[in-house]
């Protein structure tokens, strides 16, 4: 986990953002984020953070530490969910494929060059101008998809 935050501030350093930007707020979500089994949205984030601080947490608190984390690419906002999520290669820039659960709602990054590559050049054919591209493909997890296959097996 300490290792997770000094790269995170790395990151932020890295971005021209001042070594004291990645305040206490930011550091609590990222926290939070880290130990998630999916993403959240700020009012997931907003009791977790209160708990942990021992005091409540206005939402305001919440939306600009997501806000500062996205603006340096420590977190990526998954748009169908409303929901955050820490980013796998905060070093890099490049675009986000997620593939997230329906059923759990687990969402996994899978950076992937060639979908990149491909969207890239039809853009470009098209005469549009990606900035950045956040895909998100839902289905089923394994652990989902293994738990709803014996429902649908017919018994002989």
């Amino acid at each position: 986990m300490k290792s997770s935050l000094k790269n995170k501030k790395a990151t932020c350093d890295k971005k021209s953002c001042d070594a004291h930007a990645l305040g206490p707020n930011e550091a609590n979500v990222q926290k939070i984020l880290a130990k998630a089994d999916r993403p959240l949205s700020a009012y997931d984030i907003i009791p977790l953070m209160g708990k942990q601080l021992k005091h409540p947490v206005a939402p305001v608190t919440v939306y600009r530490a997501l806000e500062h984390l996205a603006e340096h690419g420590i977190v990526t906002r998954i748009e169908s969910r409303n929901a955050y999520i820490l980013c796998k290669h905060p070093h890099e820039e490049h675009d986000c494929l997620f593939f997230i659960c329906r059923t759990c709602g687990k969402a996994t990054e899978a950076p992937d060059s060639k979908i990149s590559r491909l969207l890239r050049h039809e853009a470009t054919g098209l005469g549009f101008g990606i900035n950045k591209q956040i895909l998100e493909v839902v289905g089923l997890c394994k652990s989902c998809a293994g738990k709803a296959a014996p429902a649908t097996k017919k018994t002989a």
